[in-house]
């Protein structure tokens, strides 16, 4: 079964969907289901659970002033939570970032696709994400916010450049 929602596809992705009718309140619950069952399947879900880990990890590394030796801001508690909500929304399927502290108290998810490909996302305090990418002679940066998923627009850049690194692959 593959879903798509927001312009960006994945075996289950998380449902953005505001369908009124009794089938299709059916179907998105079906949906639901199906993803929570992937999720809890130890290759889905254990990569996950290891990313979100590894985000306590870098908290607690990250906690105090100067952690890095410099000067660096604590990580905010909640940059942390925003992070881990954006981890939790991640398509099933989406490639997992690489996770680092940022010295202002955000959190950095990188994901490098190869030459040329790569996305840099830093999820702030307020939900607010700044975002640039590169694929090829193309780039974009930006600033979007999460509200209970992951910004269109970041979602997007996800979509293609995963879509890029796959028919690259064959």
């Amino acid at each position: 079964m593959q879903a798509t929602a927001g312009g960006i596809a994945g075996l289950i992705t998380p449902n953005r969907s505001n369908a009124q009718s009794e089938p299709a309140r059916r179907l998105l619950q079906m949906q639901e289901e199906i993803r929570k069952h992937l999720l809890t399947s130890y290759t889905v879900g254990s990569a996950r659970e290891r990313l979100l880990d590894e985000l306590d990890d870098l908290c607690v590394k990250a906690s105090r002033q100067g952690w890095d030796g410099y000067g660096a801001e604590p990580m905010s508690a909640d940059a942390y939570d925003f992070a881990k909500m954006f981890i939790k929304a991640l398509p099933t399927t989406a490639p997992l970032p690489e996770l680092s502290a940022d010295p202002d108290g955000e959190v950095s998810l990188d994901w490098s696709f190869g030459n040329r490909r790569a996305l840099t996302v830093s999820v702030g305090p307020t939900g607010r994400c700044t975002f640039a990418w590169v694929l090829g002679q193309r780039s974009n940066r930006g600033t979007d916010w999460i509200e209970d998923e992951i910004p269109a627009s970041i979602a997007f850049a996800l979509r293609q450049l995963d879509a890029a690194r796959m028919a690259k692959a064959f």
